[in-house]
């Protein structure tokens, strides 16, 4: 009999144990969602552990304040196809999601709107498959970051941008239109820019400030400046452009179109 009731017991501990544990995580995964935000204090929902963390509804955010701030490297946000929605700014704050100064952060898989920017992630971060449209500035990524997939149009800051990244990073297959001032912007050296349209941008379709970056097979149409690098050692190649000036600056490895013509 005692061991009969033992083992109920334990059961039911464990039954209990498993449905807390699920309120909060899923395989190891911690959701997130305005009820458990709230619950936790409000905004900015503070991540400072390691590990991956999945949205399971949209959030709203109110004035003056971040969404989520991560204070902790390696962690990954899935947006899990929901919509994080900010008040509105015409500045460069609040921000979305920001993970600067942490390295390996990955955010994926949704839509942030209405913050002074979309997305900050440092060192080595990723940022795919996003939408951030109709911020003060899109995506912001650190040193050797990956920033692919994305949508960042319509930025709302008077020289807002839509896409900019420190240096030696990977830009690839992204959609940057209607920005104020530029599309895609290496503030240093050594990226890769590819597969990307950049359309109606204010100033400069695609730019690379520092040295040593590739531009390749991107569309580039309706912009002041189609693509703009600062020295010859940025190489373009197999663009398609058309433009007030459809290039400034660095060197033709072939195989590009300007307003019709091979250049």
């Amino acid at each position: 009999m005692k061991r009969k009731l033992s083992a109920a017991a334990f059961s039911i501990v464990l039954m209990v144990f498993g449905f807390a544990a699920s309120a909060g995580a899923v395989d190891g995964t911690i959701e997130i969602n305005q009820a458990k935000v709230l619950a936790a204090g409000g905004f900015p929902y503070a991540i400072s552990v390691s590990g991956s963390y999945r949205l399971t509804g949209n959030l709203t955010v109110p004035v003056s304040t971040n969404a989520i701030n991560v204070s902790a490297a390696n962690v990954t946000i899935d947006l899990n196809g929901f919509l994080i929605t900010g008040p509105g700014s015409t500045s460069t704050i609040p921000i979305g999601i920001n993970s600067a100064g942490q390295s390996g952060v990955t955010v994926e898989n949704g839509a942030i709107s209405g913050f002074g920017l979309g997305v900050q992630v440092g060192l080595f971060g990723i940022v795919r498959n996003m939408h951030t449209d109709k911020n003060g500035n899109g995506i912001f990524g650190g040193l050797n970051s990956v920033i692919e997939g994305c949508t960042a149009n319509n930025s709302t800051q008077s020289g807002g941008s839509g896409i900019s990244c420190d240096g030696v990073c990977v830009i690839s297959g992204n959609t940057v239109n209607g920005n104020p001032n530029l599309g895609i912007f290496c503030v240093a050296n050594g990226c890769v820019i590819s597969g990307n349209t950049a359309n109606a941008n204010g100033t400069t379709g695609i730019n690379c400030s520092g040295s040593g970056c590739l531009i390749s097979g991107n569309t580039v149409f309706k912009n002041i400046i189609g693509i703009s690098a600062d020295d010859t050692t940025t190489g373009y190649g197999g663009n398609v452009l058309k433009n007030t000036t459809n290039v400034s600056g660095g060197t033709s490895i072939g195989n590009n179109l300007c307003s019709g013509t091979v250049c």
